[in-house]
């Protein structure tokens, strides 16, 4: 009997170590794999955070953030294809280089902030890359290729 509790004990200690990694890494951005398995009290932080974010955001979900991209960029050369969330955490600044050269910067950003990613309708870009970023909480446009 003691054995089966020992068990069940390393097998609650191992879910509560990995389950914050493996949600941190499924529900961000591609562009930040990686930063959880080599820092799990950063998945933590990600899994307090979101479990704390307010309902009252603007834009909650991914299909939100989507549908503001996307009345956002009508009518222009950008066509946005999905979204993917940011987990920022307390970032000084955040700056991202797209596939293509051009720089988002943001200083001092909340918490979260949605990747839009999308291609240009223009014909001078086929790869699907970042292009813009969103604001999780009020919705506004951040930084754009634009």
């Amino acid at each position: 009997m003691n054995r089966r509790i020992v068990v069940i004990l390393l097998g609650v200690v191992a879910i509560l170590l990995f389950l914050p990694l493996v949600v941190a890494e499924r529900y961000t951005s591609p562009t930040q794999d990686g930063q959880y398995t080599g820092n799990p009290i950063r998945a933590y932080r990600f899994v307090f955070a979101a479990a704390t974010v307010s309902p009252a955001s603007e834009l909650n979900t991914s299909g939100e953030a989507l549908d503001r991209a996307k009345t956002l960029f009508a009518g222009t050369d950008l066509l946005p294809n999905r979204v993917e969330l940011l987990f920022l955490g307390g970032a000084e600044d955040y700056r991202y280089t797209t596939i293509h050269g051009d720089d988002l910067f943001v200083g001092k950003p909340e918490t979260f902030m949605w990747e839009v990613w999308g291609v240009t309708t223009d014909g001078t870009e086929a790869a699907s890359d970042v292009i813009a970023l969103l604001d999780y909480r009020t919705g506004r446009l951040l930084a754009s290729i634009q």
